[in-house]
């Protein structure tokens, strides 16, 4: 019979990683990485606008699609010049149905801002990079290893999990744990100047082996795992929220109007909202509804609404 895993106090830092366990992980964790295929392209880089890229396309997203979308966007726009030279109906069409476009539009407001405040590249302090849209501490901390090769501690989910599970014995961390405690554990368990390897082979091994569901009978660390024992007596991690069906969703329907748009709005003169409808199916009952979410893309710079039109992205210029 299983037990739900209940909140426990995180171990004092300084207990958890002892000087010698520390060295363990640090080199079986590493060793693990360095046996395993590495085909992500902007890791070896060393370009900072590709990591940004795929920073972005990995915010929310499965890594077996971040390749995709990152190629597309790469293929599309090969540097920050091209990104920000393009239309933001072109770089939105270029995403295409990957999901969540807002990230498609930030990316895209972020490469005009480094070439109108930062001399046309992206820039390498964290502040700044910081101040740029759609870019968080994960993102920053993305850019500044893989584009500049800087130590940063780069934290996602699977680093929250992995972390939280190796350090304090937490079975579901992202619940259980708190943020300060995994940002102190995942700062002392960098190895200096191994940033490079070491964020991906927390973010691989999280995925891969300490999974939501861990394989503790592969994975490299398990002597060393303060939550082992737990697991082992038939403790469960339990799930974290489930993410609302995407079927009928507003998220769905809103979709639905992107899809639209980026098909039918190919001179950027923009569809008549009449036609628009047609298009979408929208019932005359509906579309108070459908013109809310219309607007409520246009607020977050993905369409445009204006005398009776809509389009992809922004408004033609008059």
């Amino acid at each position: 019979m299983t037990r739900a895993s209940t909140q426990r106090p995180p171990r004092s830092l300084p207990a958890a990683l002892a000087p010698r366990r520390l060295g363990l992980i640090r080199s079986r964790l590493l060793a693990w990485y360095d046996e395993q295929p590495h085909d992500f392209p902007w890791r070896a880089a060393r370009d900072p606008y590709a990591a940004l890229v795929a920073a972005v396309c990995a915010q929310q997203t499965q890594m077996s699609r971040v390749l995709k979308i990152y190629a597309r966007w790469m293929d599309a726009f090969p540097t920050l010049a091209a990104c920000a030279a393009a239309s933001r109906a072109e770089v939105l069409r270029v995403w295409g149905r990957a999901g969540y476009p807002r990230r498609a539009a930030a990316l895209h407001e972020a490469a005009r801002r480094c070439l109108a405040e930062h001399g046309g590249a992206v820039p390498r302090d964290r502040a700044a990079l910081l101040a740029l849209p759609g870019v968080g501490p994960f993102t920053a901390a993305i850019v500044a290893c893989f584009g500049f090769g800087d130590d940063a501690v780069a934290v996602d989910t699977n680093v929250v999990r992995l972390v939280g599970r190796l350090v304090y014995g937490d079975l579901q961390p992202a619940r259980e744990t708190p943020p300060p405690a995994i940002e102190a554990a995942a700062a002392r368990l960098l190895p200096p100047g191994a940033a490079g390897r070491w964020n991906p082979a927390l973010m691989d091994f999280g995925a891969r082996v300490c999974a939501p569901r861990p394989r503790c009978t592969q994975c490299a660390v398990a002597g060393l795992c303060a939550a082992r024992d737990r697991f082992a007596a038939g403790e469960r991690a339990v799930p974290v929220r489930v993410q609302p069906a995407f079927a009928g969703s507003d998220r769905e329907r809103r979709g639905r109007i992107m899809r639209a748009l980026r098909e039918r709005d190919g001179d950027g003169s923009g569809l008549a909202l009449a036609a628009l409808w047609r298009e979408l199916g929208v019932a005359e009952g509906e579309r108070a509804d459908a013109r809310r979410r219309l607007e409520a893309l246009a607020a977050d710079g993905l369409a445009w609404v204006a005398r009776g039109r809509a389009g992809l992205g922004e408004p033609p210029a008059r």
